[in-house]
């Protein structure tokens, strides 16, 4: 389950560094805490500790702790790869999104809703901070990177984004993927995010391909028992290692 929070990741990141290097700026620190524009939506979401423990138990493999390094491309790593195809219920999915065990790991509060006509919310504050070491350690160019590093002082500290869309895998392979809703607090950026769908697609694939031992063949939102789900079918690490949050 370590390797699929890589899907919540690059769907939001990769969202939110297009945004910042189309220079969509105009947000003012501290403006935001007056308008609750910093806090992400609440979805109604809830997860206990034993829903982690049974996401975990579905995919297998171990996580454990690297030593402690300043650079970010040392802070995590997998290796091996085995055969994954389970189910997980919302509750599942969300507790795996929200139990951080890697320090650069950038979004906090998470919420995805899942939906029974297979679109999907989500709801987050991005860790401003940790995102350039998140981008660095996913291998991402370096005009992303600096794109990242000459927007980020025009973003204020842990900006809510909101998300609204579907997203279906197969074979490796986006399809019916659609992005109805995007919003960086009160800002509303759809329009530039369905102009550019296709590249943010393209990033999610090459996030997906730089994960060793990570592949996808199906993800789907499925009906689980009278409830929406995620289908997952594809290869997961064996073991896992990273820096964990101080």
């Amino acid at each position: 389950m370590k390797a699929l929070k890589w899907f919540g990741i690059s769907i939001g990141i990769i969202v939110v560094v297009l945004v910042i290097g189309l220079g969509y700026l105009g947000f003012i620190p501290g403006v935001s805490n007056l308008f609750g524009s910093n806090k992400p939506k609440d979805l109604g979401v809830t997860y206990t500790v034993a829903d982690y423990t049974s996401a975990r138990n579905k995919v297998g493999g171990n996580l454990s702790v690297l030593p402690s390094t300043s650079d970010p491309t040392q802070s995590i790593s997998f290796s091996g790869s085995h055969p994954v195809d389970v189910n997980f219920t919302e509750a599942e999915y969300n507790a795996e999104l929200n139990n951080r065990q890697w320090s650069y790991y950038p979004l906090e509060n998470v919420q995805v809703k899942l939906h029974t006509d297979g679109t999907a919310e989500l709801s987050a504050n991005i860790e401003t901070g940790k995102l350039q070491g998140c981008l660095e350690a996913l291998g991402a160019s370096q005009d992303a990177l600096t794109s990242v590093t000459n927007y980020l002082k025009y973003i204020p500290t842990n900006p809510a984004i909101y998300m609204k869309g579907s997203v279906e895998i197969e074979n490796g392979e986006f399809l019916n993927t659609d992005m109805a809703t995007f919003k960086v607090g009160n800002l509303d950026l759809t329009g530039q995010i369905q102009n550019n769908l296709s590249q943010i697609i393209s990033g999610g694939e090459s996030t997906f391909n730089y994960i060793p031992g990570f592949s996808i063949k199906t993800f789907q939102i499925v009906n689980i028992g009278g409830n929406p789900g995620i289908h997952f079918v594809g290869t997961e690490p064996d073991c896992a290692r990273s820096i964990v949050s101080p």
